[in-house]
């Protein structure tokens, strides 16, 4: 019985170790597949390193309309104030788009949806972070639409301040 158990130890051990060490020479495994190219991007991606614009071209960039899975996985948060007012006439002339993208995953996200999302849900969001001055949450998945209520929503404001 002592033998057995010995041998049980040592096995999970030696696996162990190669498990944390397969682990620390392949970081690669860590970013996003581009699904055009379905090379990995070993890159992680932080909110605070893209703006607006940056993000939505990603967002579009890497979508694929043969595939099932189109998402770009970020970890972090968004900053306050991430939308600028110089983002804010670009994010208006792509508010009613409905040019499918990606979908939003954060890394601790344990839902994979199959769904995708359209530039102009994710401007929508921006600006009415933007208006309202609050910070962007979208969650642990977030595959937004184009909404025509908050599209005519965020006209009037844009009229009346602009």
């Amino acid at each position: 019985m002592r033998k057995i158990i010995l041998s049980l130890l040592v096995f999970i051990l030696l696996a162990a170790s190669y498990l944390f060490y397969d682990f620390k020479t392949k970081k690669e495994n860590f970013g996003y597949l581009n699904p055009k190219t379905e090379k990995k991007n070993s890159k992680i991606l932080y909110p605070k390193d893209l703006d607006p614009k940056s993000f939505i071209a990603l967002f579009t960039e890497n979508y694929n309309k043969d595939s099932k899975l189109n998402f770009v996985t970020m970890t972090g948060d968004f900053p306050y104030n991430w939308v600028k007012p110089n983002d804010v006439h670009y994010l208006i002339s792509v508010m009613r788009s409905k040019e499918k993208c990606c979908g939003y995953m954060n890394t601790f996200s344990s839902f994979i949806s199959s769904e995708n999302g359209e530039v102009g849900g994710f401007a929508i969001i921006f600006l009415n972070s933007y208006i309202s001055k609050t910070k962007i949450n979208m969650g642990l998945n977030c595959n937004p639409g184009t909404n025509i209520e908050s599209v005519r929503k965020i006209e009037k404001w844009y009229q009346k301040n602009h």
